[in-house]
């Protein structure tokens, strides 16, 4: 047992919620701030995307983590031959496809005053364990993420278990790339993020 599942309420983030609890922020991140506080709700709406959160039972309530899911795929025809070849020999050939159903995790934040309890990897436990219950309602293989590329970042999602997708930043943007950008803005963008994946399989035997 954790901080989370011990001391905090696992909820479905709102506006009125956020209205309850104390403000809340993650100091060095203020993209993640103005998703969770104005832009979640507008996704939510259009069924773009689902937000979560934990808050904490003592009162005044304050929200301690939140992370933002939606569907998604692997689609293994856009990857390296090695690539796809080790994702696809644990598939069992008659079930191969050109894609694998995934939920990708888009937004996931540890907010200030929670730092340093190891909530991101309670919470990133809970989000695994969460699409390989039982009473799970869709086929999920993988939670892949679109991780922001900076050294901390990538570390914290291999230590909890997660690969690259593509084995450099040029290789995934020449795989995504869209012919209606030039490529420097490319460069640009795809450098900021890298895409990573975790197999859900791994923990259906634990």
């Amino acid at each position: 047992m954790g901080f989370l599942l011990e001391n905090c309420t696992f909820c479905e983030l709102s506006a009125k919620l956020i209205q309850e609890c104390e403000s809340f922020c993650c100091s060095k991140e203020s993209d993640i701030d103005e998703f969770f506080h104005d832009e979640f709700d507008g996704y939510q709406k259009n069924l773009l995307s689902k937000s979560y959160c934990f808050v904490t039972e003592t009162i005044p309530h304050r929200i301690a983590c939140a992370f933002t899911v939606a569907n998604a795929n692997i689609k293994v025809d856009i990857l390296t031959t090695r690539k796809r070849n080790r994702i696809n020999r644990s598939i069992p050939n008659p079930k191969r496809k050109s894609q694998y159903p995934a939920v990708l995790v888009g937004q996931l934040a540890v907010f200030d005053g929670f730092h340093g309890m190891n909530i991101g990897d309670e919470l990133m436990d809970f989000i695994k364990s969460w699409f390989i219950d039982p009473l799970n309602k869709t086929g999920c293989r993988y939670v892949i993420v679109d991780a922001i590329n900076k050294e901390k970042v990538i570390a914290f999602y291999q230590k909890n278990g997660f690969e690259y997708m593509f084995n450099s930043d040029k290789e995934e943007m020449l795989s995504l790339k869209n012919d209606t950008l030039l490529e420097k803005d490319l460069e640009d963008e795809y450098k900021k993020t890298r895409l990573m994946y975790f197999d859900l399989l791994l923990l259906k035997g634990k």
